[in-house]
Order: C-alpha cells, then structure tokens, then sequence
C-alpha cells in the first residue's frame, strides 16, 4: 500500500506536468495551424482558424487571442471588426498593466507559460497603431488620435519605469512619425512638428535605424513651422529632390497639401523558439551551465549559483543540516528569436497619382525589436528562471527523500521519474504576437484635390511581383490625407 501511495503521489504530479508543459506546446500549435493561412494572404480564413481554436489560447493569453483576431480583421480591410477585437485587447491589457505580477505565483514553480500575457512593450505600442490605422482607413482623424495619445501615456509610464536604464525600450520611432502624420491630416500642425522631433530622436536612440523618408519630412515639417533650433540640434540636412523610384515625401513639396499615404505592411513578424539549457548547480558555489549557440557549437558558462533559499539558511543557521554544497542535475530553456521566412520586401505604387513609381520605405522592422526585447530581458529572465530552478531542484531533492522506500525497483522509477518531470516543467514563453508584419513601410503621394487611381505592387528582394491590389475613384479633398492599406505576408 505505501508503494501505491508513491506512485500515485508521483502520477499526480505528472499529470501536473503534462498540463503546464501543454501550454508552452500551445505556443507552437497555435503557429502552425494560423500561420498558413495568414502567409497565403487569406486573413478571412486565417481569422477563422483563430475562432476555431480558440483553445490554443487558453485563459493566460486572451490578449494575443483579440489582438490576433484584430490584426487579421485588419488585414481583411474590415475595420469596424478589427476595432472591436483590438479594443478588447487594449481593455485586457490596461486591467493586466494595472496589476502586479507579484500576485503570479504559480509561475515560481511551473513555468513563464502559466502567467497571464502581458504583451511585449513594442506589441502594446504597435496595438494601439493599428487601432489607429483601423481608424484612418475610416477617416475618422480625432479617434486615430486618441489612440496616439494612449500610447504615449503608456511610453511615458515605460520612461519613467526605466529611468536611466539606457537599454529600457521607452519609445518608438514609427509610431512618433505616424503620430505626427495624423496630426497634420487633422490640421493640428505644431502637434505634428513635435511629434517629428521626438521620431527623430527616438529612431536614434532605438534598434531600427532612421529612414531616409523620416529624415526628409521632419526637415521639411519643423521647417515649415519655424523651428530651427530643433533642426539644428537633430543636425538634419535640407532634403534632396527624390529620385524615381525612391520613396516619395510630399512634406518635401508641400507639408499642408493633399496626398494619398500608401501603408505597406510586408512579410511575416519572427517568432520565439526556445534554447535549451542544462548543467550542474554546486550549492553556494557555482553554476556551470551549457548550451548551443547559433552555429550549432556546445558553449559552457560558469556563473555565480543562487544564494541559499530562506529555510535553508535558517537550518544552518541553527546548527541543522543542510544541502550547502551538494551538486544538482538543472536543465532549463531560453526564448529565442525565430525568423520566419518571408518573400515580400518591398511595395511599388504605380499609375494616374503615381506617373513616376514610387517604392516604399520600411518604417520598422520586428527583427531588431525583438532581438532588442530579449537583450534588454535576458539578465532578468535568467535571474528568475534560475532560481525557479533551483527552488524546484530542492523541492524534487526533498520528494525523492519522502518517497523512498525499501522496494529498489520503486526507488529507481520514482528518483529517474522526479528528474525527468523537473527537466519537463521547465519551458520557454514562447508567445509572441507573431502576426504582426515584419515591417510596415510608406509611400506618400502628393496629389490634386480629385479622384484617383493607382495600383500597388508587392516585390520580393529580386523585385518578381508576388501581388497586385487597385484602388480606384479615390477622392481626396484639399489639404487631405487619405490613408490606404496593402498587406503581403508571403
């Protein structure tokens, strides 16, 4: 009977396993089965593929659920439906904003997997964009801008979180020039000149670098509104006529005048995979950890090992024994950028309101941004996930002591089974709004107030069209920005 008691203990506790392992596995699922879809350019029957399995997402990651159903909507040029889902994300994300992770205990001893998903500070920034992209496409201006403001309220609460931690994401470039673009197409024209001072000085300061288009138009913006000094201190230079086939800026010609704003958004975001770690932790010496690194090649690292856990240190403080010195068996993952294949490159916009074709310019790019979000957490991903380890390294030590028993066979299954669990609980968070676009570029077009018409172009790097959209009969009054979407994930 004690035997079956054992093993029934231990069958619980692998179930538990099977359970949180199953949500880092979700990740990858979820990946497969609306990845493909999304990449064929069918963002109806990839929005479906969401609903159907809603599942994957689970309670832990009803933000990437709607933010995921929003950006497919999105890409569908249904934008009421995709200001719904988006909406319901940016609710999740201010009552999970307003809470402390402290109270995610569960995740000490399991894995990141279990803790509600917060969103990515680049995510949460690119959330509210197309919420506002949503609402430029409908023409509604005041409402685009209320998402502009929200996101700065949350930039400026990443500010003051970073303090002088240089690393610390606390803006972003795109989303200040964007915002100075909806400013001038409401007519709110030093807002506009602001905003491109701060794009300016966020590109560099941040991973993407500054696009020549940016460059021109903050020139040409804070010229306009007769702000040399910031144009001195940006050190930017008076702007070259455009070249055929370059990205165009009508700021260069006229800051005040009609346009069409082509947005392009291009290619598929990279996702999280996982890298394996695994070593030998010595108890108030070292942690020698090892790994592979990009090549392929075994690398070793020698670290400082977790001091000793409170109870442990009061035992020895009261003369007791304890485990001070002893060598533990630790395997662990860390998430790690994987980039997904894309063909598309870049948008050409040709015909009656682009005689001369025009070629996009990429305003952002997700590859550094992640690369950047791991960098800048990796110090604090591996502190907590140590020393998850480790805690859960003593509590499996401590589980063998319990069960064993007189029966060797038993004893074997049950040690061999404890180590097997302990390296099985730890996963990666690989989750990640991976349907984002890798990057989102521009086109500005300037016009005559009139209806127009003009088709646009995706390209792969050798410039073979992968995809053609139309847009005819246009209408764009005097002085107004009209904003037009294409996206090509292949």
């Amino acid at each position: 009977m004690p035997v079956l008691n054992h093993i029934q203990k231990y069958a619980w506790v692998a179930a538990l396993a099977l359970l949180l392992t199953g949500c880092a596995d979700k990740s990858l699922l979820r990946f497969e089965k609306i990845a493909n879809s999304a990449q064929r350019d069918d963002y109806a029957k990839a929005a479906a593929d969401v609903r159907k399995n809603k599942s994957l997402y689970g309670s832990s990651s009803q933000l990437l659920y709607h933010m995921d159903l929003g950006i497919l909507h999105h890409y569908a040029g249904q934008y009421d439906s995709s200001i719904i889902e988006l909406s319901k994300a940016v609710s999740i994300h201010d009552d999970l904003f307003a809470k402390s992770v402290t109270n995610e205990a569960l995740s000490l001893v399991a894995n990141d997997n279990v803790r509600p998903y917060r969103g990515k500070p680049h995510e949460i920034v690119l959330l509210h964009q197309f919420l506002a992209f949503d609402y430029l496409a409908l023409g509604k201006y005041d409402d685009a801008l209320v998402e502009s403001r929200q996101a700065q309220l949350y930039l400026e609460e990443l500010k003051r979180k970073a303090g002088k931690d240089v690393k610390a994401f606390a803006d972003d470039g795109m989303f200040r020039y964007l915002t100075a673009l909806t400013y001038q197409a409401g007519g709110q024209r030093d807002d506009a000149a602001i905003s491109m001072y701060q794009a300016i000085k966020a590109y560099r300061s941040g991973p993407v670098p500054l696009p020549a288009t940016v460059a021109r138009d903050a020139y040409s913006t804070l010229k306009a509104r007769d702000r040399q000094s910031d144009i001195e201190e940006l050190k930017l230079s008076p702007p070259a006529a455009p070249n055929a086939g370059a990205a165009a800026s009508s700021a260069a010609a006229d800051a005040e005048g009609a346009e069409i704003i082509v947005i392009g958004e291009a290619g598929r975001s990279p996702a999280l995979g996982q890298n394996a770690f695994w070593g030998t932790w010595a108890r108030d010496g070292v942690l020698v950890i090892h790994y592979h690194d990009a090549k392929g090649q075994e690398v070793t690292q020698v670290l400082p090992a977790p001091g000793l856990p409170a109870s442990e240190i009061n035992k020895a403080n009261r003369g007791r024994r304890t485990q001070s010195g002893t060598t533990f068996h630790i395997k662990f993952a860390m998430p790690a950028v994987k980039e997904a294949p894309s063909r598309t490159r870049f948008f050409t916009v040709a015909g009656e309101a682009a005689p001369v074709p025009v070629k996009t310019e990429a305003l952002t790019d997700l590859d550094p941004l992640l690369s950047a979000y791991l960098e800048e957490n990796k110090t604090a991903m591996l502190l907590r996930t140590v020393v998850r380890v480790v805690t859960r390294t003593i509590a499996a030590q401590e589980t063998k002591s319990a069960i064993s028993g007189s029966n060797p066979l038993v004893n074997l299954l049950l040690n061999i089974g404890t180590d097997v669990l302990a390296d099985q609980f730890e996963q990666a968070d690989t989750r990640t709004w991976f349907l984002l676009p890798k990057t989102i570029q521009i086109a500005r077009l300037p016009v005559k107030p009139g209806v127009h018409s003009f088709t646009v172009q995706a390209h792969d790097p050798s410039g073979q069209t992968l995809g053609t959209a139309s847009f005819d009969n246009v209408a764009v009054k005097a002085g107004e920005k009209k904003f037009i979407f294409y996206t090509s994930l292949k």
